[in-house]
């Protein structure tokens, strides 16, 4: 068993998304670092920082923001698929410029949220698309977790090829390998009330 323990908190790394979902383990339960005064010592107040120090330090600290834990929490959560109306027409929008979807019945916006779509180097396709399935178990064919298993990709909505929507962490920034990914109730919000058939625009 001794043994064994190096390898137990890579189980909690196995979550969603099309591969690396979540931030590496340990990440959530840091400490927040407490603020420093707004008032210069003396020290600082005689010798200004030149621009180029002002600029790495303004990159590093866009960069520690990034690699901060964003919360998957969905507040205020989605409301209750059952207590909608039947929609004649449902779509699902993708919006790549500014990470969020929108979701519409009957032309009216109805839900949005918080996305992570696939990087410059993985691009999810933009284009009008119609969703070929949905999978509510689904399992990436391509990328494995920790534990050298299939990664999950619950309430997985297929809309070209290999390309899905589905539950796993979003944070706003493009991270993925093409596939899109929402949080937990949105991507449950979004399966429960959209259709086979139903139009997906990916677009910027």
């Amino acid at each position: 068993m001794q043994g064994l323990r190096p390898l137990l908190p890579l189980g909690l790394a196995l979550l969603m998304g099309c591969a690396t979902p979540y931030p590496p383990v340990g990440e959530h339960s840091l400490p927040t670092v407490p603020g420093v005064s707004a008032i210069p010592d003396r020290a600082s107040r005689r010798s200004a920082p030149s621009e180029d120090t002002t600029a790495t330090t303004a990159q590093t600290g866009k960069e520690a923001e990034r690699s901060r834990p964003v919360s998957q929490e969905v507040v205020p959560p989605p409301p209750d698929p059952a207590t909608l109306p039947e929609a004649e027409k449902r779509q699902l929008d993708i919006r790549l410029a500014s990470q969020r979807f929108n979701y519409f019945e009957d032309d009216q916006l109805v839900w949005t949220g918080l996305i992570s779509s696939g990087t410059a180097q993985h691009p999810t396709p933009a284009g009008s698309y119609q969703v070929q399935a949905k999978d509510i178990d689904k399992h990436s064919g391509s990328y494995t977790n920790s534990f050298d298993r299939p990664t999950p990709m619950p309430y997985a909505l297929q809309f070209r090829g290999p390309y899905w929507v589905h539950e796993g962490y979003a944070t706003g920034e493009p991270e993925s390998h093409g596939c899109v990914r929402l949080r937990h109730a949105d991507a449950k919000f979004v399966y429960e009330r959209i259709k086979v058939g139903d139009r997906i625009v990916v677009a910027d």
